[in-house]
């Protein structure tokens, strides 16, 4: 993905990068398949479907400028080949957990990267290319979760994921409108989401899935009615002893 701006200057996502997203999505995506027992077939579709998903969304929404999931038909049969594997040896992964997580929070950001710097090369404004990167970092397994029946793990009560992928997104298009160094834009967006995963882990911070402000808001009023009935009360009674105080002058004149 080449990005080109005004000075001349490109930022490219190397191959690589897109590479290492995309497997580990298919690996993630076949894991969460063997999980819930699905078979051969479900779990090389769920896996394609969380490495390509987010990726086909924002292409499809940004229309004309090509699908990233045709345009190297090789890597969806060594991604095909690696949720075989998977299903086949997933003993093997039951025992890599932190690892794991550490490549899921970095397919995460890469994605985010990823949409997020297509988006900006397609002449997008800051906050679509907010959001399609938010939504190519997590729209894959939105999909995944869907297509078993499940209510997406990113509209639920979890440590951040969805707010990873926006945080990073959200830096990406903040640099690079600003016309930061494009490399560091880059390092910056995928820091961002890894960081911030790992912190809302250790830190234990959650999306909240309970949020009523109504008895907040309605105490708040009526301490707002309270304080204003007691302003305006005073003020009679201010008015009043002016009055009472001119009217005794009046008659001390007379």
């Amino acid at each position: 993905m080449e990005q080109f701006f005004a000075d001349g200057a490109t930022l490219q996502v190397p191959f690589g990068a897109d590479f290492f997203s995309v497997a580990v999505g298919v690996i993630t995506g076949a894991i969460f398949a063997c999980d819930r027992k699905l078979d051969i077939v479900g779990t090389v579709v769920l896996g394609l479907l969380t490495a390509y998903g987010g990726g086909i969304i924002r292409d499809l929404l940004l229309q004309d400028h090509g699908v990233y999931f045709m345009q190297y038909p090789e890597v969806i049969l060594i991604c095909m080949g690696l949720a075989v594997f998977v299903f086949y040896f997933r003993g093997l992964f039951k025992h890599e957990g932190q690892l794991l997580f550490f490549a899921d929070a970095l397919s995460v950001a890469l994605f985010a990267l990823a949409g997020a710097n297509k988006a900006f090369q397609c002449g997008e404004g800051f906050i679509m290319v907010v959001i399609l990167g938010a939504l190519t970092s997590v729209g894959g397994g939105a999909l995944r979760d869907i297509a078993v029946g499940e209510t997406p793990g990113i509209f639920q009560r979890s440590n951040f994921y969805a707010v990873a992928g926006l945080a990073g997104a959200l830096v990406f298009a903040t640099m690079a409108f600003l016309g930061s160094n494009l490399v560091l834009t880059a390092i910056a967006c995928v820091f961002s989401v890894v960081f911030l995963r790992y912190f809302s882990v250790y830190f234990d911070w959650k999306t909240s899935d309970d949020a009523n402000l109504v008895p907040t808001v309605s105490r708040g009023a009526h301490k707002a009615k309270d304080f204003c009935a007691e302003m305006f009360r005073r003020a009679t009674l201010h008015r009043k002893k002016e009055s009472a105080a001119r009217a005794l002058r009046f008659r001390k004149r007379k």
